[in-house]
């Protein structure tokens, strides 16, 4: 019974012992560094979250922007090849009036000086390049226009 009173003793010293240390423990400042190191750890971590996220949000920016860059220099390029095949076309189309009027005069020229002489193929001359400035006045500024409405799409 001696060792039963014992070990009933000792075991009631030993959780006295401890609910005192505890006690005492938890109303002084012990917790405060614990507080401070956690507080600590939390900032950090959200500092790292923080910077990583502005990262990659930067990445994606920069990403976002080398594709805009792209599509619109791809686009200005398709434009620029659409312009110079309008441009083509319509010189071509001015060529072949023009090549059509000088065939027309050489014919007409021809007529004239078996009937009716120089002095009317001159007046015929005069008048046809008149009336072929006056078409290809006309005709560059419908192309123009044409340009004009195509690079503004």
């Amino acid at each position: 019974m001696i060792r039963l009173k014992r070990k009933v003793m000792i075991g009631s010293l030993s959780l006295s012992t401890f609910l005192i240390m505890s006690t005492a423990y938890a109303y002084s400042d012990a917790s405060l560094p614990l507080q401070n190191w956690y507080k600590a750890s939390f900032q950090t971590g959200k500092s790292e979250v923080d910077s990583k996220a502005l990262r990659a949000l930067n990445e994606s920016r920069q990403a976002m922007q080398a594709g805009a860059d792209e599509m619109l220099s791809s686009n200005a390029a398709r434009l620029r090849q659409v312009q110079d095949a309008q441009s083509q076309q319509a010189r071509n189309r001015v060529e072949a009036i023009s090549q059509d009027y000088a065939s027309q005069i050489e014919s007409i020229a021809e007529e004239l000086t078996k009937t009716e002489g120089p002095a009317q193929f001159d007046k015929y001359v005069l008048a046809s390049n008149e009336k072929l400035d006056h078409e290809v006045d006309q005709l560059a500024v419908q192309m123009l226009q044409e340009l004009t409405l195509t690079s503004g799409k």
